[in-house]
């Protein structure tokens, strides 16, 4: 039961903002009693600190089986992991990080732990071997686009941000999380990579 409150929760303050969401939301979505819940948690942020382990739990193993995947090119590695990134985060309201961050300081500031420790733990594994091998410019420019693609991602899925360009641009935009990915990967990695990068895949589209 633990693990199906914590689901819901986090689905809930993802798509609501965690302010927005009380425990009665969860008990609705699940059709269960309150008591239920404060049998397993003491307190919403209870169950938010809970959501928070077990996203960042969820979120190392399945990066991990991405970066340790013997069968991928460290090509395939990159775009993998950069759109697993870009997935992990675009699913969010978009007040839901200030909305964290003044609600409830402790963890924004947990939140801001698990980023620096293992989301560019990660990231910066991948750009140390891009540049061991020439792919990847020994410069800031790799941690800059890390930054925007998350930016990217969490705007494209912001309705009030795309309200300010015109419909048919927006209508324009894919609609699956995983395509604009994709495409942002695209963008970002044709000013983050060198000339090698490149030569090597066309090399390998001709064989």
């Amino acid at each position: 039961m633990s693990k199906r409150i914590l689901e819901s929760a986090q689905r809930l303050f993802l798509q609501h903002g965690y302010s927005h969401v009380l425990i009665d939301d969860i008990v609705r979505d699940l059709s269960i009693s309150k008591k239920t819940i404060y049998n397993h948690f003491s307190s919403k942020a209870d169950i938010l600190m809970a959501c928070m382990d077990q996203f960042a739990a969820d979120y190392q193993i399945k990066a991990e089986a991405i970066l340790n995947d013997v069968d991928l090119s460290l090509r395939q590695r990159f775009a993998q992991y950069l759109r697993f990134i870009g997935v992990s985060f675009a699913n969010t309201h978009p007040n839901f990080w200030s909305d964290l961050r003044h609600s409830e300081p402790e963890a924004w500031e947990k939140l801001c732990v698990y980023k620096r420790e293992i989301l560019l733990k990660h990231f910066g594994q991948l750009m140390d071997e891009g540049v061991r091998v020439g792919y990847v410019r020994d410069d800031p420019t790799r941690y800059t686009a890390l930054i925007v693609y998350i930016s990217a991602m969490q705007q494209l899925n912001d309705p009030d941000y795309l309200k300010q360009f015109p419909a048919e641009m927006v209508a324009a935009l894919p609609v699956d999380i995983a395509d604009q990915a994709d495409q942002v990967v695209n963008l970002l990695l044709r000013g983050m990579l060198t000339p090698k990068f490149y030569g090597e895949a066309e090399q390998c589209k001709e064989t």
